[in-house]
């Protein structure tokens, strides 16, 4: 600790729109680590540690969310730091009760995660950047590490940067190579390489796009006018009232294949990838899911409809597709060594009608079009593209706060991530890599990730997160049953 305070300087990090349009949510994770026999297992001083010494190249997990004039900011006062909050706790329950319940989040008596999924005050009343919570199972049998970071300071890349890093870091400090140096790592924090790397020229935005990100309404206003402290405690109240349920799902690799097949012998898409597929899949039943609402709630949807300017025409449905900035910006890619961390992803939305989500369950031909149109949508995003999303998101710094009061009042939709390809399961302390790797057992409502497998499994997990009554119809679903086994 003594080390950390000395090196770190006061500096400000200016935040810019990419930061901003998915600060709604937290990205949390808890990792699952089994004691292969060592009596000095993930050592409380050993991870404490190797956590400040990875902090020292993250100075910015230290600061001050800030906002002036609706822009964000990261302030890091060295006199007043915002430390991250890093708890611990020892369990009663052994690590193969938690294996034996195949990691499900009942399967320890207390949650481990320490946050809600919207980012909102912690301990000093402030947002923090990173939570941690060790949780210690009985007889030292193992481990249970919660992370948690806001979408304020890193998107899903730069979060598994930093375990990673922590984990690099642990593995030196446990070992042998201790008695080497391990020099610093760079990594940026600079949002202005983001500006720097789009292209001068840039395409309009399409119709669906350009309202997403250019259309104001009051509601989107007043989000924008709260703290980051009084809009988080909204959004929370808002997941409390209408609460989601987590399932956790497997498709193999056999099914993403034969899908595939199916897709690219239709002829409607010259190729297309496992991403394009699981987004079809998700996109169709929760979208039944959603039409087989109560009368009540279809009444509620045209109330909002009739108050807002609405995302959708009647009967369409969203499926908003996360996409990384990064490997469409020639200029981001070219950075290496050096990291750049912060917030580089937003949504591309998908539009397609209802009916023909549904039915795609039944149809091939009506499942090709919709992977298909995935894939379209997609392939549009180029770096001039993104110049457009770019230019978009910073001219009006409340753009983040009106496409999320777009969302809220677009129930008839679905958002999808893709954090398979981010390297989770690589996050080695020093003792082996995690067992099992789980989301939250609740989440934002209308959400799936797709996750990585552990060692010795192929396909994904996908995680889905939406309200019981669509949980409900997706169990029931026999697309969605004969395509997914489900986990927990």
């Amino acid at each position: 600790m003594d080390l950390f305070l000395k090196n770190i300087k006061s500096q400000t990090y200016a935040l810019n729109g990419w930061d901003f349009i998915s600060a709604f949510a937290n990205i949390p994770f808890t990792f699952y680590f089994k004691n292969p026999g060592q009596s000095d297992f993930m050592s409380s001083s050993l991870l404490r540690a190797s956590f400040l010494r990875t902090l020292q190249e993250f100075p910015i997990l230290a600061g001050h969310l800030v906002v002036r004039d609706t822009r964000g900011y990261i302030v890091v006062d060295k006199n007043n730091l915002n430390m991250p909050e890093y708890a611990e706790s020892q369990s009663c329950i052994d690590y193969k009760f938690v294996e034996a319940g195949k990691f499900s989040w009942d399967a320890l008596p207390h949650p481990v995660s320490t946050v809600t999924a919207v980012p909102s005050k912690g301990a000093n009343r402030n947002i923090k950047l990173v939570n941690v919570n060790v949780v210690r199972l009985r007889n030292n049998s193992g481990v249970a590490l919660f992370v948690n970071m806001p979408h304020y300071v890193v998107d899903g890349y730069g979060y598994a940067v930093f375990v990673r890093r922590w984990a690099e870091v642990c593995t030196w400090m446990h070992g042998d190579t201790y008695k080497n140096e391990l020099p610093l790592r760079e990594f940026v924090f600079d949002r202005a390489v983001v500006r720097d790397a789009m292209p001068t020229d840039m395409l309009p935005l399409d119709d669906a796009c350009s309202r997403m990100y250019e259309k104001t309404s009051t509601m989107g206003h007043l989000l924008a006018w709260m703290s980051p402290e009084t809009r988080g405690d909204v959004l929370v109240t808002g997941t409390k009232l209408m609460p989601a349920n987590g399932h956790i799902f497997h498709v193999s690799r056999n099914t993403i294949n034969k899908l595939r097949s199916r897709v690219e012998q239709s002829g409607l898409a010259r190729r297309v990838s496992d991403n394009d597929v699981l987004a079809a899949m998700i996109s169709q039943c929760v979208a039944q899911g959603v039409h087989a609402k109560s009368r009540t709630r279809r009444m509620f949807s045209s109330l909002v409809r009739s108050l807002t300017r609405p995302l959708l025409e009647r009967n369409n449905f969203l499926s908003l597709i996360i996409v990384d900035a990064r490997p469409r910006l020639e200029k981001l890619m070219q950075m290496a060594p050096a990291q750049y961390v912060g917030g580089c992803i937003t949504g591309v939305p998908v539009i397609n009608s209802t009916h023909s989500l549904i039915a795609a369950a039944s149809s091939d031909k009506q499942f090709s079009s919709i992977a298909s149109s995935v894939r379209s949508v997609v392939d549009t995003v180029s770096d001039k593209y993104m110049s457009g999303i770019d230019n978009a998101l910073n001219r009006n710094p409340a753009c983040f706060a009106h496409s999320l009061a777009l969302s809220i009042t677009t129930p008839e939709k679905v958002i999808i991530t893709n954090q398979s390809r981010f390297g989770l399961y690589e996050c080695d302390f020093g003792f082996g890599a995690p067992k099992w790797i789980a989301p939250m057992a609740t989440f934002l409502t209308n959400f799936a990730s797709v996750l990585p497998v552990g060692p010795n499994h192929d396909g994904y997990h996908v995680y889905l997160s939406v309200e019981k009554y669509v949980m409900n119809d997706i169990l029931s679903n026999g697309f969605w049953s004969t395509h997914t086994s489900l986990v927990y």
